[in-house]
């Protein structure tokens, strides 16, 4: 129990060193300190616990349920009085009914019975979120130290606020690692709403009038999600005495009380990971500082969705809660891929990619099939590191480039090789064989094909062909380098260079290992309820898969000799007319100069991206909707 303790301590300890630093370059090396220390209490706690469930009992503390209780009412009273700040009533008004309900089920209800002996559990799907959140969480904070400085140098309107920044970073991870080791749903909604307040801050981070509007939908979307868990574990405390998850399980799914209750806590992992009609939230989001948008996209907040709904997931299948979170899924990841397409913003396509994949994992775990489930957890893993890569990456590239349009990104080759070949390996991570999410996705098709689910099997088959779409489409204009432009003498500090060679590391290390991962990790997190359990990839894939890499990676190397005896005579681009003179504009018909642009298609006049969002929200709603009325069995009728 201690090195758990010291595992979620760490990082509220240095979260209080941070606020008391009143010199920057104090600040940056206690954040630096604080990532070495968590990244190695990260591995201990793992290698540790390798071969174990981690299991620990605190129902027997009186005061642990009391403080709990303390720090809810003190984070309640705080959306409620930012609402009434605001004049966001609608989110006061959410906070004060879920306050007010949790407290009577702690104080006044009879659920006595409820207490569990496992309140903290930690098997191998809790030991995959912790290097998750410890390892990637740890890096973005190292790369958010040199990012914020340029941050506020380039934004002189912005106050400084880095410690409170830093302070609620470290916070998160803290709760990040609470949440996914709890067993008591009464403890796992503990840390649920710490996520939820921490995105909150860090969302409105610039007080500009879009921030504060932007994380008050966060805000609203999952405070809403937080009343939806809240009266799950009312319903199921109070009527079959049972709280933990394991309980939970045990149920018997037939029973409409029991599957309602199921799926409104699903429902509160639908509205944190950002699944349709929830997804506008963290489309928001990304008014934030990057390193926010890393950590709420890779490590943290979306991540804490996808786990419940896997850990509910056993409750899921062919009942009206599954066959209803699997169509959301389904629809939630062609909608967001058909949206992606239509962004020319380097961080919106990421952020409809993330919602996109979210809203695969969560029909994988939908369908409640051993290979769904295993597909689901390797896309949560590929997704992580893939995608903090590519916001990072994007981030530093936003900051040299004076923007972050996909349109700008074929001269930033010439500025900086090394940010260019970060994205060109975070976007092949994302889709090119042999990379994991691909293996993933088509282990994700095969588990729906053999499912019978003709219909998701149709929505994932040309949502799959949408992403690879716009994936090609930006690593097209990487490659390209069609504007040509005078390098700069821009040089990565010392930590984006950690943070970004260490993801790119990890992206290829996890990909040519990730049989070993399936058999440590995920074949005994599914075989706990489905012996004998074989993956769609194998260890026998393991050398295949490495060729592959080898391939890709050493080929260009190999033949570098030959590009440097090879002489190339430099002439003029030829641009349909009078060459300017800068290879960028050339003189028409009619003696205008004009400017030469490459640019992608969109499809924007096609695929109207507020009708798209908002109808396929509507429908996701209306499902929504339906499908808690058949989990309640027309007990309304």
């Amino acid at each position: 129990m201690e090195i758990l303790l010291v595992l979620i301590g760490l990082p509220l300890f240095f979260a209080v060193l941070v606020m008391f630093a009143r010199r920057q370059k104090t600040l940056a090396v206690i954040i630096r300190l604080s990532a070495v220390f968590i990244f190695a209490a990260t591995l201990v706690f793992v290698v540790l616990h390798y071969n174990e469930i981690f299991i620990f009992d605190l129902s027997g503390n009186a005061y642990i349920p009391t403080v709990m209780l303390a720090i809810d009412i003190l984070l309640a009273g705080f959306i409620i009085y930012m609402g009434i700040k605001h004049k966001s009533l609608f989110v006061s008004l959410l906070a004060l009914l879920q306050i007010g309900l949790f407290a009577w089920f702690e104080l006044a209800a009879d659920h006595t019975a409820a207490q569990s002996a496992q309140t903290v559990y930690a098997d191998k799907l809790s030991l995959i979120m912790i290097a998750i959140v410890g390892l990637i969480g740890s890096l973005i904070c190292v790369y958010a130290v040199e990012y914020m400085k340029d941050y506020h140098n380039n934004h002189g309107e912005y106050k400084d606020r880095r410690r409170m920044f830093f302070s609620i970073l470290l916070v998160f991870m803290s709760a990040m690692f609470g949440l996914v080791v709890s067993n008591d749903l009464v403890y796992l909604l503990f840390f649920w709403e710490i996520t939820t307040v921490c995105s909150f801050l860090l969302i409105r981070y610039n007080r500009t009038g879009e921030a504060i509007k932007n994380a008050f939908l966060a805000l609203t979307l999952n405070v809403l999600g937080g009343l939806l868990f809240t009266v799950g574990i009312v319903l199921l405390g109070v009527y079959e005495h049972v709280t933990c998850i394991n309980g939970l399980l045990a149920l018997d799914s037939s029973v409409p009380l029991v599957m309602a209750s199921v799926f409104l806590i699903a429902c509160a992992g639908l509205s944190k990971s950002a699944q349709l009609p929830f997804s506008k939230w963290l489309l928001g989001a990304m008014a934030a500082p990057t390193p926010t948008s890393a950590m709420l996209h890779s490590s943290t907040m979306v991540k804490a969705g996808v786990y419940l709904i896997l850990r509910l997931a056993p409750m899921l299948g062919s009942n009206a809660a599954g066959i209803t979170i699997t169509l959301i899924g389904g629809i939630t990841f062609f909608a967001a891929a058909l949206l992606a397409v239509t962004q020319h913003d380097a961080k919106k396509v990421l952020a409809y990619s993330t919602i996109s994949n979210l809203g695969l994992i969560v029909a994988c775990a939908g369908i409640n099939t051993s290979e769904s489930m295993w597909a689901a957890v390797m896309l949560i893993v590929f997704h992580a590191i893939a995608k903090s890569l590519l916001f990072l990456t994007v981030g530093s590239a936003e900051h040299q480039l004076g923007g972050r349009s996909i349109e700008d990104m074929d001269g930033l080759y010439q500025i900086s090789t090394a940010l260019t070949m970060m994205l060109v390996v975070g976007i092949a991570g994302m889709f090119v064989a042999p990379f994991g999410m691909l293996i993933s996705k088509w282990a994700a098709m095969k588990a729906f094909v053999d499912s019978g689910n003709i219909i998701i099997v149709m929505i994932i088959a040309f949502g799959s062909t949408i992403t690879l779409f716009f994936w090609t489409k930006w690593m097209g204009k990487l490659v390209a380098n069609a504007h040509r432009f005078a390098p700069t003498s821009y040089v990565m500090r010392i930590d984006e260079k950690v943070s970004l060679y260490l993801l790119a590391a990890m992206v290829i290390i996890v990909c040519a290992l990730h049989p070993i991962i399936s058999s440590a990790f995920i074949i005994p997190f599914i075989e706990g309820g489905a012996a004998g359990f074989v993956p769609p990839i194998g260890m026998e894939d393991t050398a295949v898969i490495i060729f592959m890499l080898l391939i890709l990676f050493l080929f260009p190397i190999i033949l570098m000799p030959i590009y440097t005896k090879h002489q190339v005579k430099t002439t003029s681009v030829y641009l349909s007319g009078e060459n300017a003179g800068d290879d960028v504009s050339f003189r028409g018909s009619m003696g205008e100069i004009k400017k030469v642009e490459l640019r992608n298609w969109y499809f924007k006049k096609l695929l109207k991206e507020n009708y798209l969002l908002t109808g396929s929200a509507a429908v996701c709603a209306v499902i929504m909707l339906c499908g808690f009325f058949l989990a309640m069995g027309g007990l309304f009728l």
